[in-house]
């Protein structure tokens, strides 16, 4: 059974951040930042520019045909040979309901839910980034900084194993028309934007996150208040009450990578459908790039507690009908948790225009898209111009129209 902590103050501070966040992902207003070894600003997210490490694939997925190595296909949810063109159906299992760690697996690492392939860790010694690769890959520069402090760990022993996977559903011909579409529908963007930008290949990544499910039982005792009236005539009613509120946590999503929690374009983009999860299988990595967690299930679980603290204060603001809570007494413990490690598909590129680079993420089930783009201030005045005569010229239509009405009664 797990206590919920967390006082209120924190969370106030972290929902006003996440609000925040949210918007400049919204509005693409992220601020604009230097990669670690070049002159070049970047703005966006955080990405992966892969192109110096060997794809993540087994030891046996060669191609029956030709000897290649195969790769996953999202079209058709098997292994594809890109040389020849041969493919190899895949069963796949779906993950069991109420399968996952418990906490104690959780805190005590449970050495039967450790990682038994022959994968190899991969070590940013700058950032602390850390990949799965297989064993024949070559250590190259860093996907996030650029660095090439890499160091080989050995083997991925001491790891968990990963719950489930979300495969790919999106191929990368897809995404790269919902790229084309979104950069399209870039209204503010200056108008050369397709012409003067060069827009870089897609990177499939699967991205690590812990995913929580508990049971929740909190009695409560407060002071609620409830806004009446408008005007002013309008005041705020209060009532104390207590209660018991059961609310079940389900598909609670985190983020396992210390790089990315707390970019605000990756949290947005970090929503799937858990019901198409697979249960853990190398081969649906073949041809991706796969990154390591480096949040583990205990701190993940510390964090999803606040956020669950959240989702139960809501509840029962819901269930006592109130705008406020002027005080209140809450006891939250958690049951039946469950934590589950899920590599999810992620689809990475970027394009540069005028010497900056832009970054854009496509969720590689849902086809979501975020990213940044450049403005054109010419473009945004015109807007903004187009929308003040169009105010300006709604008022003069009224004036008119009640000069006209006022004479007629006038006359009448």
């Amino acid at each position: 059974m797990g206590n919920i902590f967390n006082t209120r103050s924190e969370f106030d501070k972290r929902e006003a951040q996440e609000r925040l966040e949210e918007l400049n992902v919204s509005y693409g207003n992220a601020p604009v930042a230097k990669d670690s070894e070049t002159s070049v600003p970047v703005a966006g997210p955080a990405t992966i520019d892969a192109s110096s490490l060997t794809n993540q694939t087994t030891s046996d997925n060669k191609c029956p045909s030709c000897g290649a190595t195969l790769a996953f296909d999202p079209s058709t949810g098997g292994l594809i040979c890109n040389f020849c063109g041969s493919t190899v159906a895949l069963k796949t299992m779906p993950v069991a309901p109420g399968l996952g760690y418990s906490l104690d697996d959780l805190q005590n690492n449970a050495g039967r839910h450790l990682m038994q392939t022959e994968s190899k860790l991969l070590i940013c010694g700058t950032c602390g980034g850390q990949f799965l690769a297989d064993k024949s890959s070559l250590s190259g520069l860093c996907p996030y900084c650029g660095s090439n402090s890499i160091t080989e760990s050995g083997n991925t022993s001491g790891m968990m194993e990963p719950t489930g996977v979300i495969p790919f559903k999106i191929s990368k011909e897809e995404a790269q028309n919902i790229f084309k579409q979104w950069i399209s529908a870039r209204r503010m963007a200056p108008t050369d934007l397709k012409k003067n930008s060069e827009i870089t290949d897609l990177v499939g990544v699967y991205v690590p996150y812990w995913v929580f499910d508990a049971d929740t039982y909190t009695p409560y005792k407060g002071k609620f208040g409830k806004t009446v009236g408008s005007g002013d005539d309008q005041y705020t009613k209060y009532h104390k009450a207590e209660g018991v509120c059961k609310l079940p946590i389900k598909n609670l999503t985190l983020v396992a990578s210390s790089r990315l929690e707390k970019d605000a374009y990756w949290k947005s983009v970090s929503k799937f459908d858990f019901n198409f999860m697979k249960k853990y299988d190398p081969n649906l990595l073949a041809g991706f790039w796969s990154e390591s967690y480096t949040v583990d299930g205990t701190t993940a679980w510390q964090t999803a507690m606040g956020k669950i603290y959240d989702k139960i204060t809501r509840s029962i603001k819901s269930l006592e009908d109130a705008d406020v809570i002027a005080k209140i007494d809450m006891k939250p413990e958690a049951t039946n948790v469950h934590a589950k490690y899920v590599l999810a598909p992620i689809w990475i590129t970027s394009f540069d225009y005028n010497g900056t680079v832009y970054r854009v993420l496509v969720n590689g089930q849902t086809g979501n898209i975020v990213g940044t783009w450049p403005r054109s201030m010419k473009r945004i005045f015109m807007i903004i111009g187009i929308v003040a005569g169009a105010i300006f010229g709604i008022k003069l239509l009224q004036a008119l129209f009640m000069t006209i009405y006022n004479l007629i009664a006038a006359r009448g």
